[in-house]
C-alpha cells in the first residue's frame, strides 16, 4: 500500500479551505491544527493547560495503538471537545443536549460538569440555562478512554488512484464518533498507513465487508454521487435467526416455463430512527421513510437453526437490513440491538412488536448496568461498567468487549455499478461458510470412492435440503462417463421418483461444474440450471487443464443461483481429482 504523509492545507482551492488532496477542512480541524487548549479554553478547566502545543500535537503524543490478542486498544489521552452546533441541536439547551444524545457518562455527570461551567459555549463557560444556537462552537476538556476493538487485519481488495477498497472487520467504526477516534478505520490509516482518506460508503461498527475510502476529493465525490444516484447495486450476507423462507413457487407460463425465480422475498417497511442515542430504528408505517430489501435463502443449518441469507438494500435508511430482518421475524442470531430476548422477548420485534419506550430504556442499559446478549450467545459477558475509576479523572472504567459487542453476522459482500463498468467483492465470512464445511467434507468422502485413472477426473457431490442429505455421488458411479452431480441427481430421481430436487436445495461438489461435456452429456451446469437448485458450493474452481475456461459460476449467477468457493480444500480436492495420473508416466 502506497503510504503518504498527511496533506497540507491549501486555501487557494476555492472559497473553503481544502487541503492538498482537494478534501475540505473543517474550522474545528483548523482550530485543533493551530490552537492549543489554552487558547479554546483558558484556565477555567485545568492549570496545566499547554500554552506551547497544538491540541492536535497534544492528542496524539497522548494516543498510541496496542494490539492485545484479538483486541486493538488505544491509551488514554487528553482530548479537547471542539464541535460547531449540528441542526437537531439549535435552540435546545445546553444541559439537555448532552443528557440526550451522548451515552459515554450518564445524566448527573454531565449536569455536573455543566453546572461548574466546564463545558465552553463560544469559548465561555456554559450553564444550566445555556441554548445552543446555530453556529455556536461547543468546547470542553477531558481524560479519554476509548473502547477497544477488533485487531482483526483490514483487508485491502483493490486500490487505485481514486479509491481504496477495503474488507473492513466488525466490531471497528468508520469515522471517529461517539466514544471512539483513535480506534476506527480512518484514523488507523492516518496514523498506521500515513494516509488521509475519507469514506464513500458507511458500514456501521459491527458491521464488516467491503468499503470504499477516497484518495482524493475528486475520487471521493464522483463514488459518493454514484451511490446517491442509485446506481450502484449493493449485496450483503447475513446469519438469521431461524428456517428463512423461500418465497412462493415460481410461477409457470401456459408454455411450461418459469417466468421468475420464486425465491426472493421483499420487504417494503418504512423505517424511522426512534432513539438515535441507542441506536434504535423500527418500522414506521405512518412516519418512516420509504425503505425496501430483497431478500434470498442461501442455505439454512438445522444444527444451529440458522440461515445465510442474501440481501439487496434498495434503499439506504439507517440498520434497514438489520430491522427489516427482524420485523420477519429472522433477526440476525448474534445482533446486540435486534435478536436480544432481554430488550424484546421470546418473540424478537416480530412485526413490530415492543413497547418503544421500554425498549429504548433496556437498550440504554446495555453496556452500562449489564452486558449485551443475543439470541446466538446468551451470555452477558462482555463491556459493561467496571468497579474501578480513572486515577487521573476518576471517570468509571469499563470491562473489555466480548463476542456481543465485536461481531455481528452481517456483511457487505458485492458492489456493482448498474451499467457494470465495475464490480467489486470480498470473500465469504468464515461465520457464512463454517456450517457448510461438514457436507464438503461429505463430498471430498465421495469423491475418494472412485478409482484410480489416468484419464479421467474424481469429484464428489453432495444434495442437502433443509439440513438433509438427498443424495451423494461421485464420478463414473453409475454407468457411462457420468459425472459426480450428474450421479448425484439421478440417485435421487431414481430413489424418489420425481424429476427434480425440492425447492431451496443445495449442492456441494468437490470440483466446479462443468459446462462442455465433450461425450454429449450434458453438462452438470445445465443439470443445476434446469432444477430447483439454489446455491452451488465449490471446493475448488476447475483449472483450466480440466476444462479451457469453464464458465460455470457466470452462468449460474446470472441465473440467480449463488455460487460460493469453499476455501480450505483447494489441495485435497485436487489430489483426489488426480488420482491415478502419475501413472501416466510410468506407461
Amino acid at each position: 500500500m502506497k503510504r503518504t504523509a498527511s496533506p497540507l492545507p491549501n486555501p487557494t482551492k476555492g472559497n473553503k479551505i481544502r487541503d492538498s488532496l482537494g478534501f475540505r477542512i473543517r474550522n474545528q480541524t483548523l482550530e485543533k491544527a493551530n490552537r492549543t487548549a489554552f487558547d479554546v479554553l483558558g484556565e477555567t478547566q485545568a492549570e496545566d493547560l499547554s500554552r506551547t502545543k497544538t491540541i492536535n500535537e497534544e492528542e496524539a503524543e497522548g494516543a498510541s495503538y496496542v494490539i492485545d490478542g484479538p483486541l486493538r486498544r488505544v491509551n488514554a489521552y487528553y482530548f479537547t471537545y471542539l464541535t460547531y452546533c449540528k441542526l437537531r441541536w439549535r435552540d435546545r439547551k445546553l444541559v439537555d443536549l448532552f443528557t440526550e444524545e451522548f451515552r459515554d457518562r450518564d445524566a448527573d455527570f454531565y449536569r455536573k460538569t455543566i453546572a461548574e461551567g466546564q463545558i465552553m459555549l463560544n469559548r465561555k463557560p456554559g450553564n444550566l440555562e445555556s441554548v445552543v444556537r446555530n453556529g455556536d462552537l461547543i468546547s470542553h476538556r477531558c481524560h479519554r478512554h476509548e473502547p477497544p476493538v477488533s485487531s482483526r487485519p483490514i483487508k485491502i481488495v483493490h486500490e487505485d488512484d481514486k479509491i481504496i477498497a477495503i474488507d473492513k472487520p466488525s466490531g471497528i467504526p468508520v469515522h471517529p464518533t461517539g466514544r471512539y477516534r483513535y480506534n476506527t478505520i480512518t484514523k488507523v490509516f492516518q496514523h498506521e498507513f500515513g494516509m488521509v482518506v475519507h469514506p464513500c460508503n458507511r458500514l456501521d461498527r459491527l458491521t464488516s465487508g467491503l468499503m470504499f475510502l477516497g484518495k482524493s476529493a475528486k475520487g471521493t465525490d464522483e463514488f459518493v454521487q454514484q451511490i446517491r444516484d442509485r446506481t450502484v447495486k449493493k449485496e450483503y450476507l447475513a446469519r438469521c435467526v431461524g428456517k428463512f423462507p423461500l418465497g412462493e413457487e415460481k410461477p409457470v407460463s401456459e408454455s411450461g416455463e418459469s417466468v421468475s425465480d420464486g425465491i426472493k422475498i421483499l420487504v417494503d417497511k418504512p423505517l424511522r430512527t426512534v432513539a438515535p442515542k441507542v441506536g434504535l430504528n423500527r418500522v414506521d408505517e405512518v412516519n418512516g421513510k420509504e425503505a425496501a430489501t430483497e431478500f434470498q435463502r442461501v442455505s439454512y443449518d438445522p444444527e444451529t437453526n440458522t440461515s445465510i441469507v442474501k440481501c439487496r438494500p434498495l434503499t439506504g435508511r439507517t440498520h434497514q437490513i438489520r430491522v427489516h430482518l427482524q420485523y420477519l421475524g429472522h433477526p440476525i442470531a448474534n445482533d446486540p440491538i435486534y435478536s436480544s430476548e432481554y430488550v424484546w422477548g421470546p418473540e424478537l420485534g416480530k412485526n413490530g412488536a415492543g413497547d418503544d419506550v421500554e425498549i429504548e430504556a433496556k437498550l440504554d442499559s446495555v453496556g452500562k448496568t449489564r452486558s449485551a446478549s443475543t439470541w446466538i450467545h446468551k451470555e452477558a459477558d462482555g463491556e459493561a461498567l467496571a468497579e474501578n475509576q480513572c486515577e487521573i479523572c476518576g471517570t468509571d472504567l469499563y470491562t473489555d468487549p466480548g463476542p456481543n459487542d465485536l461481531d455481528l453476522w452481517l456483511h457487505a459482500y458485492k458492489y456493482e455499478a448498474a451499467d457494470l463498468s465495475w464490480s467489486y467483492r470480498t470473500e465469504y465470512p468464515e461465520w457464512a461458510i463454517e456450517p457448510h464445511r461438514k457436507y464438503m467434507e461429505m463430498a471430498l468422502e465421495e469423491a475418494n470412492k472412485c478409482g484410480e485413472t489416468t484419464t479421467q477426473y474424481n469429484v464428489g457431490a453432495v444434495l442437502v435440503n433443509n439440513g438433509e442429505v438427498l443424495s451423494t455421488g461421485h464420478s463414473r458411479e453409475l454407468e457411462g462417463n457420468t459425472h459426480a452431480e450428474q450421479c448425484a441427481l439421478n440417485k435421487y430421481f431414481e430413489k424418489t421418483g420425481t424429476t427434480n430436487v425440492p425447492r431451496g436445495t443445495e449442492i456441494y461438489t468437490t470440483m466446479e461444474p462443468c459446462t462442455l461435456r465433450l461425450s454429449g452429456n450434458l453438462p452438470c451446469t445445465e443439470r443445476i440450471l434446469s432444477s430447483n437448485i439454489t446455491t452451488c458450493f465449490v471446493g475448488v474452481v476447475e483449472p483450466d487443464t480440466f476444462v479451457q475456461n469453464n464458465s460455470s459460476k457466470s452462468k449460474l449467477e446470472k441465473e440467480g443461483i449463488e455460487y460460493i468457493h469453499i476455501k480450505g480444500y483447494e489441495e485435497k480436492c485436487l489430489e483426489i481429482a488426480r488420482k491415478g495420473h502419475e501413472n501416466i508416466k510410468k506407461e
